[in-house]
């Protein structure tokens, strides 16, 4: 054999031998994200939450992520950053959450407080007010 076709096949037999080393390594990295538990699935911002699969939204007044919720099966690091959603709809952001369904509804702000019936008594008599000052300032025009 001529010294090219040895070096050649020589060449050829290293590129193989890491090529199958680096594939076994790849394999063993799979496997440990396949059973490591996910330390993922926190959704804190607007950005953070299209990370983990969810849409923004509002609801009553307040900014919000509808994000899915992993099942079992996919609460390890293997499917991290894959679009799955939350592990668990408790735990995420600074404000209460609430689970709808399959998805979490998490307040990416606090909720507006809802009114007193005193404050909404007190918003129809203005308007009520206004409206019949409105109507006497009409009819003394006409």
């Amino acid at each position: 054999m001529s010294k090219i076709k040895i070096a050649g096949v020589t060449l050829a037999l290293v590129f193989a031998a890491s090529g199958s080393a680096f594939a076994q390594s790849a394999d063993e990295d799979a496997a440990k994200l396949a059973n490591t538990p996910s330390a993922e699935g926190v959704v804190t911002n607007a950005a953070s939450c299209q990370y983990e699969g969810g849409f923004l939204g509002k609801v009553e007044g307040a900014n919000v992520c509808m994000a899915p919720i992993r099942g079992a099966d996919f609460a390890t690091q293997a499917y991290d950053g894959q679009n799955l959603g939350v592990l668990t709809c408790s735990g995420n952001g600074s404000f209460a959450n609430e689970t709808t369904g399959t998805y979490c509804r998490i307040f990416l702000e606090p909720k507006p407080r809802k009114k007193t019936r005193a404050e909404l008594e007190a918003e129809l008599e203005a308007l009520t007010e206004a409206e019949l000052e409105a109507a006497n300032v009409e009819a003394v025009t006409n």
